[in-house]
């Protein structure tokens, strides 16, 4: 750390010492925790004791020029940090002075280690007159001789006031222990005293989580402009957000605190720079730690275990195996799979949470539709202990993206908290760990996070979302301009996927309006809707036959793997297509009826499979990862998305290379958001500005077309746009989602 020349490396005033070698602060003897930033304020402002130092020159020493980050707030909240540390007030400073709209000064004598304090010019000490205390000193500046009997007098008394204290305190210490009322919270004792928002802007704002020491919480937020998710940071008290990311694009992760409080690490999800990454909890330079898979092509929670040496993470257990919770060491960069699942179709950790106790991970194991078992596990690994309903049955989290993800450990590490819409739509539920009924949860209102006493909690609650709803688009010509665009089927629950029929005429698509996901058929207007399957469990990604009397759509069984089924337009003759112990997912027909294609995980990574109605047979279609297909409309060539890549790609129907159509559109996790047509292909671009556009692709020249601006947002992991042959018609699907974060403070 530079210093002024012939400045000294240690200071004391009154209690405090500072050695500026070893970044330490010590108060009475005792080490002081304080972050870097602002201890190095503590050190600037000794080197230059009594004078002003200015927020500009604060600045430049503590932010390079080419680190990005919003200089007033973080500066603000390194100095109030510091002052904490100090036990000081901007009102009345004892040490740190503020100049309005120039800089900060220290007030307080100081002295050089083992050295008298220098006195402090009187016109900058701090007036008693005004009722502002002088600061303490480790001497006075005139030391009078005191007389050998009255210092030993007044050992004797300071000993016998020292006795008393400490007998008081012991008293108070034995009361308290004996009283359960100030026993920590439990949750059975639990009960709101208070709830307050923290955050009140327009956006989504989400995954909270406390800093160490309950101050401040780091959350992920979509920010005003409501385009790019970044990693903010509020004090519990404060008014404006400090942002510390700007996310070029994708999602983030519910983010982890370093146990000092001076580091936040986040995942980052965007098909592109897959990671876990770390940011100065003031502001700085973003790093990244570790490159990570993303399960789902969505972002995991991260836990920054107490050593401070190891992070939690989920990441494949082993190179295209699947994904499993992960100990990743700062250290050595080794990472140790703690829960791994030896079944290629399905994967653990999608969510999970560690113990306030810090013994125990509870995490949920997941299959393609997004249907979620919770388990318990021991940090230092084991066998994963199930935990869920007495039928062994957790129920299906679909109806969002991170619903999987919903599992919460209470204060007393006996209970978990997990969302699921096994009965109705998602609720939470509440269950012991080590047996027990489980119970509809009455106290806390979402998933959240604790403080580390269990006395404050924190959580995102909607404000003001629309449900996912269907559009449609009326063009001239296909990729031509559009004549209207129009909401279709909208309600109170979701309504999306919609496909249209072969002539035209019909649409058919998922709706939640009955609690579960279930396939409706109505005309192309949306009128005169009718209920197509009765399964009451996820049924999802449907798509006509060629003649229009069937639909293929995948659902799960009661095994919990996903498969593909067909049923007539009349809801009649359902019956089941593919089996297998692995997903088969995301059909689609060929142009002459004969086959389905859906996408399989059975070789370990996702890719296109081939099913011959006739037969039954089964071919590989894509050598290197597919996801969603359809064949062009002479059956010669399948064009596809990937699961884990940006863009469409094409390959011959009957084998070959493939071939990359359009790059980079649509993004990692919009795998549904594109259509193949007669004379082109429409997608979606999530990068344009200000908000996603619909483009399309025309095959004729390979030129690209705007078409339309979504006015909300674009609804991931959904088959979500579709058009009609001849491209004149175009239907998707967006929603909004407006959430704030609140805090409850329990009674203590």
């Amino acid at each position: 750390m530079e210093t002024r020349e012939g400045s000294t490396q240690r200071w004391r005033f009154g209690i405090f010492e500072v050695d500026a070698l070893r970044s330490e602060l010590r108060r009475s003897g005792t080490r002081v925790k304080l972050r870097e930033q602002s201890f190095r304020i503590l050190v600037l402002l000794l080197e230059r004791a009594g004078d002003i130092v200015t927020r500009e020159e604060l600045r430049q020493a503590l932010w390079p020029s080419d680190t990005y980050v919003d200089f007033d707030h973080s500066l603000n909240t390194a100095v109030m940090k510091l002052r904490d540390a100090l036990g000081d007030s901007a009102d009345k400073p004892l040490y740190i002075e503020t100049i309005p709209k120039r800089g900060y000064r220290f007030v307080a004598p100081v002295s050089l280690a083992g050295h008298f304090p220098r006195e402090m010019p009187k016109t900058e000490t701090p007036s008693t007159d005004s009722g502002t205390l002088a600061p303490p000193t480790d001497m006075p500046l005139t030391t009078p001789v005191e007389p050998p009997r009255r210092r030993r007098l007044v050992g004797y008394t300071v000993g016998a006031l020292c006795l008393l204290l400490f007998v008081i305190i012991g008293a108070i210490v034995f009361v308290r222990s004996r009283n359960p009322a100030r026993a920590p919270v439990t949750t059975s004792t639990a009960q709101p005293l208070r709830i307050v928002p923290i955050t009140t802007a327009a956006g989504n704002a989400t995954s909270p989580v406390f800093s160490p020491d309950g101050r401040e919480i780091a959350f992920v937020w979509d920010g005003p402009d409501r385009q790019r998710y970044d990693l903010y940071l509020q004090l519990i008290d404060g008014e404006t957000p400090l942002r510390l990311t700007h996310n070029p694009g994708g999602l983030l992760g519910r983010p982890a605190w370093s146990p000092d409080g001076n580091q936040i690490a986040f995942s980052r999800c965007d098909g592109k720079n897959d990671g876990v990454y770390v940011v100065p909890a003031l502001g700085g330079a973003v790093r990244k730690l570790t490159e990570v898979g993303c399960l789902y092509s969505l972002p995991g929670p991260l836990v920054w275990l107490s050593g401070g040496q190891q992070i939690l993470m989920i990441d494949h257990c082993s190179p295209g195996g699947p994904f499993g919770i992960v100990s990743f060491s700062l250290a050595t960069g080794d990472k140790r799979c703690l829960v791994n699942t030896p079944a290629k179709s399905t994967d653990s950790g999608f969510g999970f949470s560690l113990s306030p106790d810090g013994r125990t991970i509870a995490f949920s194991n997941t299959t393609a539709s997004l249907c979620c078992d919770i388990y318990t596990v021991p940090v230092s690994g084991g066998t994963p202990k199930h935990i869920g309903f007495s039928d062994g049955q957790v129920g299906c989290n679909t109806l969002t993206e991170f619903n999987c993800s919903g599992v919460m450990w209470l204060p007393d590490s006996k209970s978990l908290v997990f969302v699921s819409n096994r009965t109705t739509l998602p609720t939470l539920w509440r269950v012991p760990v080590n047996g027990g009924p489980v119970e509809r949860e009455t106290t806390y209102p979402a998933i959240g996070n604790f403080s580390k006493d269990g006395r404050s909690f924190v959580y995102s609650e909607e404000s003001g979302s629309v449900p996912p709803d269907i559009w449609r688009a009326d063009l001239g010509a296909a990729g031509g301009p559009i004549i209207s665009n129009k909401s279709l089927v909208k309600s109170q629950y979701p309504e999306m996927d919609a496909q249209p029929s072969p002539d035209g005429s019909q649409i058919v698509w998922m709706s939640i309006r009955t609690g579960s996901e279930e396939l409706w058929l109505s005309d192309r207007n949306g009128e005169h809707p009718v209920q197509l399957t009765h399964l009451n469990r996820y049924s999802g990604t449907p798509r006509w036959a060629p003649d229009g009397k069937q639909v293929v759509f995948d659902s799960y069984t009661k095994g919990g793997g996903a498969q593909i089924f067909v049923i007539d337009t009349e809801g009649r003759n359902l019956r089941q297509i593919t089996y297998g112990a692995y997903d088969n997912v995301v059909p689609s027909w060929s142009r002459d009826g004969r086959s389905i294609y859906c996408a399989s995980k059975r070789t370990g990574n996702w890719q296109l499979w081939r099913h011959a109605l006739a037969d039954g047979a089964e071919t590989q279609v894509t050598p290197h990862g597919g996801f969603t297909g359809f064949e062009s409309s002479d059956g010669r060539t399948l064009y596809f998305a990937k699961f884990d890549q940006s863009g469409i790609w094409s390959i011959p129907a009957g084998g070959g290379a493939e071939s990359l159509v359009v790059p980079d559109e649509p993004r990692v996790g919009y795998w549904g958001y594109w259509a193949v047509t007669d004379s082109g292909l429409y997608f979606l671009d999530t990068e344009a500005e200000p908000k996603a556009n619909i483009e399309f692709y025309r095959f004729a020249t390979g030129r690209l077309s705007h078409i339309l601006t979504l006015e909300k947002k674009a609804a991931r992991l959904q088959p979500s746009l579709s058009a009609t042959a001849d491209g004149k018609t175009v239907y998707y699907t967006q929603f909004d989602r407006q959430s704030v974060i609140k805090l409850i403070e329990f009674a203590r």
